[in-house]
């Protein structure tokens, strides 16, 4: 205990170094404690973009593990996880190029994408994975599954799951009010959307180009300003080349260290569907209108082909495919 109390002082005194954390995994891993698993896995999340190909089976098994954990201990080894208060507005925000709600502000460092992860042993989780299975099961037309979860439950969720793949009847996902960071691919398979409302999603700074395949979207309600390259303030886009940092001072890992989920490394193509071994080669923004609103689309392509064949961004934006930077060039605010 004398050794472990020494680490967990450690940590907290040397925040943007993962070295003690990583002798801590060490330490616990000799003594054949899991939680070493659990600092790993967490280290690797925390620069594995959003996108990555291992993420949904590694929250999986960040998730299954961080429930044999002390809540103390946690806060130690992952303070990100800060508990939301009852406030309807807190943590629905970031710094990543505002001060606040609107405010525009000069950036501190380059943007990053969110790489927070979702919990998904937690009570808020498996409540939203039965509001998709209720609503796949009666064929209902609108989805709005914040409604049914108090503020604290809603803080839990960062994403939605892959089993909205489901919803093939919904034609409104209403997400008022949330804390969302990302959406998964799988939106693009709701065939019959036809309204989507993320709004005062201020965290929700991008969306899968998947969600082009919604062949009967036609109205949306976007928090455009919290958005890349919005044509309020153009924030500039965060890197997707490969070899880009994904946090600071951080590369990618190409897999993460699972050892109880299984992922693969292939994906289908954003743009024709076929299944594709994701290597980071391929991977673009393009700015295109979704519905009503001009938006940033992250794409995950199988080929420069595919790449090409990308629809052109409208005026106002940039007008081609591109890796994000500082060097693109924006037009001007309007």
């Amino acid at each position: 205990m004398n050794g472990e109390a020494a680490f967990l002082r450690a940590i907290p005194s040397r925040p943007g170094d993962d070295l003690p954390r990583l002798v801590f995994a060490d330490w616990l891993d000799e003594r054949g404690d899991p939680r070493g698993d659990f600092i790993r896995l967490h280290l690797a999340l925390s620069a594995a973009a959003p996108d990555h190909p291992d993420r949904v089976a590694g929250e999986h098994e960040l998730s299954f593990l961080r429930k044999g954990c002390d809540a103390a201990w946690l806060a130690v080894i992952e303070p990100e996880r800060v508990p939301r208060t009852d406030d309807p507005t807190a943590g629905r925000g970031c710094d990543c190029f505002f001060a606040g709600f609107g405010q525009r502000t000069r950036r501190r460092r380059p943007p990053y994408l969110h790489a927070e992860s979702q919990d998904t042993e937690c009570d808020a989780w498996k409540r939203l994975l039965d509001l998709v299975e209720d609503a796949a099961a009666d064929g209902r037309e609108e989805f709005a599954p914040l409604r049914e979860l108090s503020v604290a439950e809603r803080s839990q969720i960062l994403t939605l799951p892959p089993t909205i793949a489901k919803l093939k009847a919904v034609k409104t996902l209403y997400l008022y009010g949330s804390y969302l960071a990302r959406l998964p691919p799988e939106v693009g398979e709701m065939a019959s959307l036809e309204t989507f409302v993320p709004y005062t999603s201020y965290r929700l700074h991008w969306f899968p180009y998947e969600l082009t395949r919604g062949r009967h979207l036609r109205e949306s309600t976007v928090s455009t300003r919290a958005v890349y390259g919005n044509y309020k303030y153009r924030p500039p886009f965060p890197r997707v080349d490969r070899g880009a940092d994904t946090a600071p001072g951080r590369k990618e890992p190409e897999r993460l260290p699972l050892k109880r989920w299984t992922a693969s490394p292939m994906r289908p193509c954003s743009v024709c569907g076929t299944p594709f071994e994701d290597r980071r080669r391929h991977r673009v923004w393009v700015s295109l209108r979704v519905a009503t609103d001009v938006l940033p689309l992250l794409v995950n392509a199988c080929s420069d082909e595919c790449v090409r064949r990308l629809p052109t961004p409208p005026e106002g934006y940039v007008l081609r495919p591109h890796q994000g930077g500082e060097r693109v060039q924006q037009p001007p605010p309007q």
